[in-house]
């Protein structure tokens, strides 16, 4: 399957693309698989692929290891998908997981043995371990950690991963669909929020990121093409 290039917000807008509600979002993915037949782990691969894609065009071959901060939800599993495609890429990525691997399970859970197969390192870190390890890091920090399943502020060790990242200087930062500790429906941060330079989401903006509250946290904002069939984006009001 082909995937259209990612659509930055503006140009979104400009053509009248809506924005989605968390839940619907969710729902998406739902009558994508439910109404389309397409699995859930095709269209975690399609979306962590296309990031992929995207941020390779800030990553020249002699670019530092790109660190992936990964979750245990679909939000993780996206970042599994990318650091596989960036090392497939000949780019240099490793990931860092907030949960024990055993938490993993479902797609996220293929995912990250995708990527193991293909020789992506995955580390594992704890609330003191996490700010130690972005401390030295010196490449981009790609944020797969709470994504639109999270409420309330980041607990521990993902608040401390937040603050950690977000004192790096000179360091670009990526948010997949959403900055972990930003609201998709209110666009409301909580205390920490991520602070991206880019955000990459998914199928059309969340209504929340629109939002002018959220604009400090997201940096640039870019749609990424999951693959839904041309159908659904029919009924749903955006373009084929």
């Amino acid at each position: 399957m082909t995937l259209s290039a990612s659509i930055p917000l503006a140009d979104a807008q400009q053509r009248n693309w809506p924005s989605f509600s968390v839940a619907q979002s969710r729902n998406v993915d739902r009558l994508a698989i439910e109404r389309f037949g397409i699995s859930g782990i095709e269209l975690m691969r399609n979306a962590g692929k296309a990031c992929a894609e995207r941020l390779l065009r800030d990553l020249p071959e002699s670019a530092p290891a790109t660190m992936i901060l990964a979750g245990a939800g679909n939000n993780g599993g996206d970042g599994y998908v990318i650091a596989k495609c960036l090392a497939e890429a000949n780019r240099s990525v490793f990931v860092v997981s907030l949960v024990p691997i055993s938490k993993l399970s479902g797609d996220a859970k293929l995912s990250h043995e995708d990527a193991t197969a293909e020789g992506v390192l995955i580390e594992q870190a704890d609330a003191v371990g996490i700010t130690a390890r972005i401390n030295e890091h010196d490449g981009m920090i790609v944020d797969c950690m709470l994504g639109t399943g999270s409420q309330g502020a980041p607990r521990s060790p993902f608040a401390e991963a937040i603050l950690a990242a977000n004192q790096k200087i000179g360091l670009r930062r990526v948010a997949i669909d959403l900055p972990s500790g930003l609201d998709g429906d209110t666009g409301e941060p909580a205390e920490p929020t991520f602070q991206a330079d880019l955000t990459l989401t998914f199928v059309a903006p969340k209504t929340g990121i629109t939002r002018a509250t959220a604009a400090s946290w997201t940096g640039g904002i870019e749609i990424i093409d999951i693959g839904i069939p041309l159908e659904l984006k029919r009924q749903l009001g955006l373009p084929g």
